[in-house]
């Protein structure tokens, strides 16, 4: 634990405030990611208008202690920012990811560069000897031709089965001036909407709304990039498979009476139709990575459960180039569809 931390409720004058830290064992580090991830809510990813004065009155610390944490995040390299990504059913398809394993570190580090090249891949999220592609697909033709090209990867010796990231249906009908928004948050996500109002053009009042109903309606989602080796524990993602959707919360339940500092986070589903199977995913902390391998090792021992996996990733490689193409495609086509209305 960096000397900087401090335990949940402990304030800066080092007296204990609301929230004793004897009736949960979380630190104010973990306590914060918990409430920024926000668990509460349907959509995916992170509400940038989770402000510290909201995270610090559900914590029932000072505003001031959760804005210090937030900038030492930065300091350390833990948050780097965030990646805007619009609802795949927006641009008429999903959003996919498949491991590569390989079977040395630097066979895994070749494979980076060819991966970023290939069309539809907007991450690449590095783990020891694994790769996590995640990418664009529109059919399962394009998705068999993906699969080639993941294969067809020097130093690949397996590639993992598809799987679809969860989003929540979305029927906003775009027009030009929200992907004109969306491109301004993908070139610059924590800008203020003075600033990104000034930038597309539109007044402050007008931005704020329209800012607001695309977080509200699922049509953006800010994806926070983490490099999880800047953490003061021992940080990994949990994922297990369950056979069957109705399984998946009493299985979240079941893991986290196992260990409370477990976190739920977004969840994907087999690609493949005939498939029920759905993966749970869990932010779990520790002080040794030996702790949470056992938890893994305890988890793939619950009813229906398989294939239990512990990502110990490292920072998230954006790759904006042939997303940011298809924003501007889209942006396009609206503004001819607005002409033609005309």
């Amino acid at each position: 634990m960096s000397s900087s931390s401090r335990p949940l409720g402990e304030s800066d004058r080092g007296r204990p405030s609301r929230g004793d830290p004897g009736e949960t064992s979380e630190t104010l580090d973990v306590a914060i990611l918990r409430s920024w991830v926000d668990e509460g809510r349907a959509l995916i990813g992170f509400d940038p208008r989770n402000s510290p004065e909201r995270i610090a009155r559900r914590l029932g610390v000072g505003p001031a202690t959760v804005r210090r944490r937030l900038k030492m995040w930065r300091s350390q390299g833990f948050l780097m920012g965030f990646d805007v990504l619009p609802n795949p059913g927006l641009l008429g398809g999903r959003l996919a990811a498949r491991h590569l394993e390989f079977g040395t570190s630097i066979a895994q580090e070749k494979a980076v560069r060819p991966l970023s090249l290939i069309d539809g891949i907007v991450q690449i999220e590095p783990a020891r000897t694994t790769l996590l592609a995640v990418y664009f697909v529109e059919s399962s033709s394009q998705s068999e031709r993906r699969l080639k090209q993941f294969q067809g990867i020097e130093g690949v010796r397996e590639v993992g089965p598809e799987w679809l990231f969860e989003f929540p249906s979305c029927s906003r009908r775009m027009s030009r001036a929200d992907w004109r928004l969306v491109l301004a948050l993908r070139k610059r996500p924590e800008a203020k909407l003075a600033e990104l109002a000034a930038e597309i053009g539109q007044s402050l009042r007008t931005t704020s709304r329209r800012y607001d109903s695309l977080l509200d309606e699922g049509a953006i989602i800010f994806d926070p990039v983490w490099d999880w080796s800047r953490f003061f524990r021992t940080l990994a993602v949990l994922s297990a498979t369950v056979d069957r959707p109705e399984l998946r919360e009493r299985t979240i339940r079941d893991i986290r009476a196992m260990h409370p500092e477990s976190i739920p986070s977004w969840g994907l589903r087999l690609a493949d139709p005939k498939s029920e199977s759905v993966s749970l995913y869990l932010i779990v902390t520790a002080p040794a990575s030996s702790e949470l391998d056992l938890l893994a090792a305890r988890v793939a021992h619950l009813p229906d459960v398989s294939q239990v996996r512990l990502w110990y990733g490292h920072s998230t490689l954006l790759v904006p180039s042939w997303l940011t193409e298809r924003i501007e495609s889209a942006l396009k086509t609206a503004g001819a569809a607005g002409k033609a209305s005309k």
